[in-house]
């Protein structure tokens, strides 16, 4: 419970939480932790969504038949989905040169792709171009935060953390949302399919922060590869 506590601390009471480094066995005991909590969510999300389509205010949820097959793909869900969703994500949240030139320069090709019908990784020329205006832009975005860098501008990143947390999170979840079809447009339903990945997302910022990027990567992995494995089972 201790995790679940600094948890709660962490966005709530930021004075009782207590900060220590963890060894190994405890970081893996913190991701199974945070993935329980996650799991239990969804299942209280799960229950109310379907006493809402009982009583006929709520259509079942369908998943998209694209994001299906990504999701059996064990690539694109475990390693590569994770890895890049942190980055964009999360790897910013600590103010870092390296990390936020990283997360924006990424983010920008990402949104690019999408607004023009961009398959970065489809063939070798246009991974070649990737590379080459990743480079480019990474570049340009290291060289001006690090002309205007000064004590200012790292106090207003640790000041406005949880801002950028919420906006993250917020975010992280709405990209999820083309994960499923239909025509139900209320709030409640936005609501109800989003919370668990908001909820998500506060929890994988918690590990980004106070565990380490590789700690957010691996509890992002795991919770995507326990439901390939279950329906592979099931």
């Amino acid at each position: 419970m201790v995790y679940i506590k600094n948890l709660f601390y962490f966005y709530f009471f930021p004075s009782k939480e207590t900060v220590s480094p963890l060894p190994l066995s405890s970081k893996i005991i913190n991701i199974f932790c945070f993935l329980l909590l996650q799991y239990l969510f969804i299942l209280l999300i799960t229950g109310i969504r379907m006493l809402l389509q009982i009583k006929g205010m709520l259509e079942p949820l369908k998943y998209d038949g694209e994001m299906n097959a990504l999701t059996n793909s064990l690539f694109l869900s475990v390693l590569l989905g994770p890895l890049l969703e942190e980055i964009v994500f999360r790897l910013w949240l600590i103010y870092d040169k390296i990390n936020i030139s990283i997360s924006v320069t990424y983010f920008l090709l990402w949104v690019s792709a999408k607004v023009f019908g961009v398959h970065w990784f489809s063939t070798i020329s246009f991974i070649l171009v990737f590379v080459l205006l990743f480079i480019l832009i990474f570049t340009a975005l290291f060289f001006l935060l690090k002309k205007y860098e000064n004590q200012k501008l790292f106090d207003f990143w640790k000041k406005n953390q949880i801002i950028f947390i919420i906006i993250s999170s917020i975010l992280f979840a709405a990209i999820h949302i083309g994960n499923y079809t239909g025509n139900n447009n209320t709030i409640i339903y936005y609501l109800i399919t989003l919370a668990p990945q908001i909820l998500f997302g506060f929890t994988q910022s918690y590990l980004r922060i106070r565990r380490g990027f590789g700690t957010s990567l691996t509890a992002h992995s795991v919770n995507n590869l326990t439901p390939l494995i279950l329906s592979k089972i099931i």
